[in-house]
């Protein structure tokens, strides 16, 4: 049986796979094609940042 959050959490789901909202890396959805592509150079421009200072992520082997 499915509940309302499933079903709710689904149709929020099949949004993003149709490009109709858009997500960024902390999780936040927007259905705003400005907003999406805003948040996207963001975090870029923030990930940019770390590499920029010899910062790396989990799971990526220091050179």
């Amino acid at each position: 049986m499915t509940t309302p959050e499933h079903s709710r959490r689904q149709q929020e789901d099949d949004a993003l796979e149709r490009g109709e909202v858009y997500q960024d890396v902390e999780g936040n959805r927007t259905a705003d094609p400005r907003a999406g592509a805003a948040n996207a150079h963001s975090d870029a421009d923030r990930n940019a940042e770390h590499l920029s200072r010899g910062e790396v992520g989990p799971g990526v082997p220091e050179a």
